[in-house]
């Protein structure tokens, strides 16, 4: 419990700076913040499961902190430095941003008809929706499963559309929020929690970014306060319904939603506290996995590579070319199939602690670009930027986002999106 209290205060510690120090929403105070409160509530371990961390795991991972932080920082003064700043109001066209929100909402009801016709049914729909998220996955071609889920991005775009137009017609106002009811419900159909917290944290880090250095406390506390509140929500109720669909008749005697998590992970919890089960699994049996494959990866089974090219399978089979195999012996690292190992992972697979010191370079040397593009050169695509790297570093503790082929099919859109929009039609006021 004093190691919790220890990092819970850290925590905080790192989350005021984020809001209110000189440098507000710099990305190393949001994953500092994250990491150490991670790492404090892994103390409790609620199952026996968990295995205390060994000493040169607690060097391992606050290396890692200090390694980020201090890299970071000087990757920050470096693009301090280079990259100039722009104070010109920013560009939004307003008829290319109207077609843009309805493409993408025609593109997504238009592959979910597609899927559903199909496969008669979506995952929230059929009786098992865990196994319908496997099928769709594997069955359907990455892009269109892609735009299925596009609902992620015209979300948050339209929520942009609400800041920007604020002083439009009701008319203007009313399409926007029926794209974001519309949107909201495409990817319910999904059942999947990630969709659904993506587009809630890139509005969210939006409208931070768009409104740098203007809001003032109750704006800052209100925003934040409604964010996290979705997004445990999200986290804690999704999982629990779409596995409780899927299990139920395993558990006949009981109707608890979370019955299946609790079976997996045997955190010993009070019943009525079972609803906490998804977001105590996430970082906590993240973390253990990792300091389990801290032990196990060595010299004598390090993949090369060969695990982070597996992410890139898809496109080698579309172009034909030998894709990467491996086979991690999980049950040696850690019995439960549906913990990640956090970002770290991929590069302790593939190179040991080295793998985890560049991974840590590469990170640091990106977020610093980004936020200082996104305070010095304010724009849609910056601001797009800002949010979808804010999403990444929340997800560090989760999986390293560099490695899903959706990373790439999102700086597409960010790119696309950004730069089309910055046209002539209309100027907005970032007020």
């Amino acid at each position: 419990m004093i190691l919790f209290i220890i990092f819970f205060i850290l925590s905080l510690v790192s989350a005021w700076a984020y809001f209110f120090s000189s440098r507000r929403f710099s990305f190393d105070y949001l994953f500092l913040s994250l990491w150490l409160m991670a790492i404090g509530v892994a103390q409790w371990r609620l199952s026996p499961l968990e295995n205390p961390w060994s000493f040169n795991f607690w060097l391992i991972i606050l290396g890692l902190l200090a390694v980020f932080g201090g890299l970071y920082y000087l990757f920050n003064k470096f693009w301090s430095k280079k990259i100039t700043e722009i104070k010109k109001e920013p560009k939004i066209s307003g008829k290319l941003f109207a077609w843009i929100l309805a493409l993408m909402t025609l593109a997504g009801v238009a592959t979910n008809l597609y899927i559903f016709s199909r496969f008669s049914t979506l995952p929230i729909l059929s009786s098992a929706p865990d196994k319908m998220r496997f099928v769709i996955n594997k069955e359907i071609f990455g892009v269109w499963e892609y735009l299925a889920l596009i609902a992620r991005w015209s979300i948050p775009l339209s929520f942009f559309g609400l800041m920007i137009y604020k002083n439009k017609s009701k008319w203007i106002k009313a399409a926007l929020i029926a794209n974001i009811v519309i949107g909201f419900g495409l990817l319910s159909l999904y059942a999947s929690r990630l969709v659904i917290v993506f587009a809630v944290l890139i509005s969210y880090f939006i409208y931070l970014i768009w409104h740098y250095g203007q809001l003032k406390f109750k704006q800052l506390a209100v925003a934040t306060i409604i964010a996290v509140v979705v997004v445990l929500a999200v986290s804690s109720v999704i999982p629990a319904v779409r596995q409780f669909i899927t299990y139920r008749d395993y558990y006949t005697t009981d109707s608890d939603p979370y019955n299946y998590l609790l079976h997996l992970s045997e955190i010993k919890i009070p019943k009525a506290l079972s609803f906490v089960t998804p977001l105590y699994l996430v970082p906590v049996f993240n973390l253990q996995e990792l300091m389990r494959a801290s032990v196990y990866f060595n010299a004598g089974n390090y993949y090369y590579g060969r695990y982070e090219l597996a992410a890139f399978n898809p496109l080698l089979k579309l172009f034909h070319l030998p894709q990467a195999t491996v086979a991690i012996p999980w049950k040696q690292i850690f019995l439960p199939w549906w913990v990640t190992g956090t970002f770290l992972f991929y590069g302790l697979a593939d190179f040991g602690l080295a793998g985890i010191f560049v991974t840590i370079i590469i990170l640091a040397l990106i977020l610093s670009l980004v936020f200082q593009l996104a305070i010095k050169k304010q724009s849609l695509l910056t601001a797009l930027l800002f949010a979808y790297f804010s999403f990444v570093v929340i997800m560090s503790i989760y999986t390293n986002y560099f490695f899903r082929p959706e990373f790439y099919l999102d700086l597409m859109v960010i790119f696309f999106v950004g730069l089309i929009l910055s046209s002539k039609y209309f100027v907005s006021s970032r007020t």
